[in-house]
This record gives structure tokens, sequence and C-alpha cells, in this order.
């Protein structure tokens, strides 16, 4: 198991947004991952598998990361069945590994209304 540093972690992890099973090289084989659509905990593999069952990820833009104490966080854009979203994912890194990723997702809305 390769260690990294955060940054590269982190640069890995907007790779990842593209190739799903990447993030098998960026987390620990006990790492837990969040979705606030659901509020559950599952594992790494079958957070990978959901997305596979699903057929793949979309396609993101504007995905970038900023750099934390304990990790990092990443924000990107995509659009689900015709819904334009934002996701902010919070990854908790120790040893050079993801330990866990929290994703929350918010549609695009008009406050307007």
């Amino acid at each position: 198991m390769s260690v990294k540093t955060v940054k590269e972690l982190a640069d890995g992890w907007l790779e990842a947004l593209k190739d799903v099973d990447k993030f098998y090289e960026l987390c620990s084989p006990e790492c837990k991952v969040w979705h606030s659509n659901d509020d559950k905990w599952v594992t790494l593999k079958e957070a990978i598998d959901a997305v596979h069952s699903r057929g793949g990820l979309p396609p993101f833009r504007n995905s970038r990361y900023t750099l934390t104490d304990k990790g990092f966080f990443a924000q990107t854009s995509a659009t689900l069945e015709g819904t334009n979203v934002h996701i902010i994912q919070i990854a908790t890194v120790a040893d050079g590994k993801v330990v866990t990723a929290e994703e929350y997702i918010g549609p695009e809305i008009d406050l307007a209304v």
C-alpha cells in the first residue's frame, strides 16, 4: 500500500471523479463513506459498487479542492436527472490514505422564489 501526501490524495481524488475505481488506490481498505442523500455510512466497496450499478459517475465540472488540517475537501458540480447539483466531499486522511469520506449533495435552486 503506497502512502501519499494529502496534496497527492486530493489531486488523485479529482482524477477518481472520472474513474471511480481509482478511489481504491486513495482510500484505506477500511474507509467509510457517507452521503447526505441517504444518511448512511457504507464501506468503500459498497459505495463504488453502487456507482457501477447506476452506470458510473456523471461528468463533473469546476472540480477543485482545499487542503485542511485533517485532509481535504473537494467541490464539484454535475447534472443529475436534469438537475444541477453542487457537491462537497470532506475527506479525512490518516497514514497517507483517506479513512472517511462525507459527501454533501445540494440541488441548485432559485432563491428569488
